[in-house]
């Protein structure tokens, strides 16, 4: 029987499939199976090329217990995760990409690449933990439409208005704090250190800082994202200051 993306886990959105990334190991196994579709690869064969690579050795190196080590915490670890986020799907004896990738695979070649050793595997961690949000991403969405750093009171203000489908002024003043502190206590000292953001809680200010390895479909929703409703204390109010900064 087939776990795949079509039981169950074709219903996984984003925060499923940025939590699974959130890891160096599901990371590596996911690359593992990338570079072998379409065809996929066998349990056995994946668990011992899964222990070579994490051991930084060659694979006729690897021995029998360690390769059943591997295929241990495949099972038991790693594949769950990765085919309840819709990222693989697999079988008694093999795993493979879906078939139709509910994300199109460019979206984390880089990702998946060895390109990216040169990072540490706890950047990547803490970018794909930032991402792995619903609200953190709409934030995201919100100031990449900024151009100079917003307040976190428009920033909570714009990001509860889009919470609510709803338009700034709308939005009562009790839901905007509620907002502003889960931004300031969680969400944007997240984004900061995973290098998305920059953030001065002194100032009480904040700014999409660009990131290369963040696809403007990561964060944006395919109705849109309010704009701030800039307050006229703000200096950074002027329409004409809008911008993306997402790579395209």
């Amino acid at each position: 029987m087939s776990n795949s993306a079509s039981s169950g886990s074709a219903a996984a959105g984003h925060t499923d499939r940025f939590a699974a990334l959130a890891d160096a190991r599901r990371r590596t196994l996911l690359r593992l199976v990338h570079e072998r579709s379409p065809d996929g690869i066998g349990k056995d064969d994946l668990a011992a090329e899964f222990a070579a690579v994490t051991a930084d050795t060659r694979r006729h190196n690897v021995s029998a217990d360690d390769q059943q080590r591997a295929l241990v915490e495949l099972h038991h670890k790693l594949l769950p995760r990765l085919t309840d986020a819709g990222l693989l799907e697999t079988d008694d004896d093999d795993v493979r990409v879906p078939d139709e990738q509910l994300l199109d695979d460019t979206v984390f070649a880089d990702a998946l690449s060895g390109s990216n050793r040169d990072l540490e595997a706890t950047t990547l961690d803490a970018l794909f933990e930032a991402l792995a949000d619903e609200r953190r991403r709409r934030t995201l969405a919100i100031l990449g439409d900024r151009y100079q750093p917003v307040t976190t009171a428009a920033l909570a203000r714009a990001v509860a208005a889009a919470e609510a489908d709803a338009v700034g002024h709308e939005v009562t003043q009790d839901r905007v704090d509620e907002v502003r502190t889960a931004l300031v206590h969680v969400h944007l000292p997240l984004l900061h250190e995973a290098t998305l953001i920059g953030y001065d809680d002194e100032s009480g200010r904040v700014s999409y800082e660009g990131h290369p390895r963040v696809r403007t479909e990561w964060v944006r929703s395919t109705d849109g994202t309010p704009a701030i409703e800039t307050a006229s204390t703000d200096a950074d109010a002027a329409p004409d200051a809008r911008r993306s900064p997402f790579p395209l």
